[in-house]
């Protein structure tokens, strides 16, 4: 599965790693992430719970009497990983699938 993995990270840009609890997806991306981290440039993983928060939270929102932008939890995440520089970034939204959520990425 790990090589299978790689093999997907090479020609995409978004990747759902899927399964039961316990089956091992957690581990498999921190050892792809750490293997290659040792033979190429840094591969971090930044994760958040996106059933934890509301999509308001998640996402951003905008706030009706001043028209100011907040930004959420994933936009941030977003920017962070985007502005490190000789790393490549990953953002891993662990938690249970949802339909309203995936939706909205």
């Amino acid at each position: 599965k790990c090589i299978q993995l790689l093999e997907t990270y090479y020609v995409r840009h978004g990747i759902g790693v899927v399964g039961p609890t316990g089956a091992g997806k957690t581990t498999m991306m921190e050892t792809l992430a750490a293997g290659l981290s040792a033979i190429d440039v840094k591969h971090v993983l930044l994760r958040m719970n996106p059933k934890a928060i509301t999509a308001p939270q998640m996402f951003g929102k905008m706030d009706p009497t001043t028209g100011d932008w907040t930004d959420g939890v994933f936009a941030v995440l977003w920017r962070k990983g985007t502005k490190a520089k000789n790393q490549n970034t990953w953002i891993v939204l662990d938690g249970p699938v949802d339909a309203i959520w995936i939706e909205n990425l």
